[in-house]
């Protein structure tokens, strides 16, 4: 049995025109399936939780089929309760489709489906886990969020906070152009995100001072914000987190930097470094936005970064 969660608002509403082209090849194959359709924020997340709840003499694992974009992969973990219990798939439907481009999943989302049922690839993925305190809110509790691709504190969360909200992105995505979203509105908020001074913290490591951050990411895989090759060496199997830290540089230097990250070429600026770590903490003098695989979590002036190795059973 497969349990296929779908958003139909993913992709400025085409991930339903995604289900209504697979679900008569689905038919065809007579395969068995039961279908879930989100229809507000959050609901995804609560699918996976009563999904996997109650599994924990199952024989099994449970199969859940994401239809949907990196942020219904990101809120699908935060409601899964046990990780040796789940087999997860996913058919990519969102703008961005970051995880999908590093696993070579098809856009096309009859392909897809269709490779998952004949030839599928099982593997075991890191997936990472930040704790932060949201800086909006006085008092706010510690808080954790899993993730699939990325976390990013800066400009490139800055980037997803507009992304969200920009209308820009539904005209863009009706002419299968969501990737130029990123790129207008990363030029937009190269104005207006102001760099901040931290300490960087490596596992097994002495602290590092960062003057004038602009943005950091921990990456599981190569890709984030719909094709930028952050981490141009990620492993997403090795329990090592691949961070992309840009600092002290000028921003009209970024307007050069910028583009060769769509080919993973920006380390060769000397304002660009990387790490590699399983965990790191990041502590700054003022707030950042923070985001994992795009969704914006929270304002916030210091983070822990853990990467889980080999936790995610996916098939696909």
């Amino acid at each position: 049995m497969y349990y296929i969660i779908v958003n139909p608002a993913s992709r400025s509403g085409r991930g339903k025109k995604y289900w209504n082209r697979l679900e008569p090849y689905l038919k065809s194959t007579a395969v068995p399936y039961t279908v879930f359709f989100s229809s507000y924020s959050g609901q995804i997340r609560e699918i996976m939780h009563t999904l996997t709840k109650d599994l924990t003499d199952a024989s099994s694992p449970i199969h859940v089929i994401i239809l949907g974009g990196d942020g219904s992969i990101n809120e699908a973990l935060q409601g899964v309760k046990s990780f040796d219990k789940l087999l997860l798939s996913y058919i990519p439907t969102g703008s961005s489709n970051d995880f999908a481009r590093d696993l070579g999943i098809s856009k096309d989302p009859v392909v897809a489906m269709k490779r998952l049922l004949e030839q599928p690839t099982r593997r075991q993925l890191d997936i990472g886990c930040v704790e932060y305190r949201d800086c909006r809110f006085e008092n706010a509790a510690m808080q954790k969020r899993y993730f699939a691709v990325s976390c990013g504190l800066g400009y490139d969360a800055a980037v997803c906070a507009e992304v969200m909200q920009s209308k820009m992105k539904d005209l863009f995505n009706r002419f299968k152009l969501g990737k130029l979203t990123y790129l207008f509105i990363a030029l937009k908020q190269l104005y207006n995100t102001k760099a901040v001074s931290g300490e960087l913290s490596l596992e097994g490591c002495d602290t590092t001072v960062i003057n004038r951050l602009l943005f950091l990411c921990g990456m599981i895989h190569r890709f984030e914000g719909g094709g930028f090759m952050f981490a141009p060496d990620a492993d997403d199997h090795d329990g090592i987190l691949d961070l992309c830290s840009v600092s002290n540089v000028s921003k009209l230097k970024v307007l050069r930097v910028l583009p060769t990250a769509f080919k993973g070429k920006h380390f060769r600026f000397p304002e660009v470094s990387d790490y590699h770590v399983s965990s790191y903490t990041l502590t700054m003098n003022s707030p950042m936005w923070l985001h994992t695989d795009g969704e914006i979590l929270a304002m916030t002036d210091s983070v822990k970064v853990t990467c889980l190795k080999e936790v995610l059973h996916i098939m696909y």
